[in-house]
């Protein structure tokens, strides 16, 4: 199979942040209970054209920090990030589709439109 999200998580928050929930599909290499260092940078990937979503918290301030993102067959790409999880402009076509999440950072893209904030779906919405 070949891949069809890559996704770059860095953690911009000066705690470590532990993967609490990932749901619907899973990310190649990211399991629950992984931690993120402050200032550190992983990368993931995963072969399905499902939504993914995956949250992290802070070990202090148990911020919680939830992502979603999809590289579907018959539509657009898109991404989402719930409050500060810092979503980066991205492509809405082209497979892999490639997302940015700066944890802790204000959202710059959103679903469905890789260049600005608007709703997307309710996390863990797998539909």
């Amino acid at each position: 199979m070949s891949t069809r999200v890559n996704v770059r998580i860095q953690n911009m928050t000066n705690e470590t942040v532990e993967c609490t929930n990932i749901s619907c599909a899973q990310l190649t290499g990211l399991s629950v209970g992984d931690k993120i260092k402050p200032n550190f940078t992983t990368a993931y990937s995963s072969t399905s054209n499902d939504r993914i979503f995956v949250q992290f918290r802070g070990d202090k301030s148990n911020i919680t920090y939830s992502l979603a993102m999809t590289c579907p067959k018959l539509s657009d790409n898109s991404a989402t990030g719930y409050g500060n999880s810092g979503l980066q402009p991205y492509s809405s076509s082209g497979t892999p589709a490639n997302f940015e999440f700066y944890l802790g950072e204000n959202d710059d893209a959103n679903w469905g439109n890789g260049s600005s904030i608007y709703y997307g779906p309710t996390y863990g919405d797998c539909s």
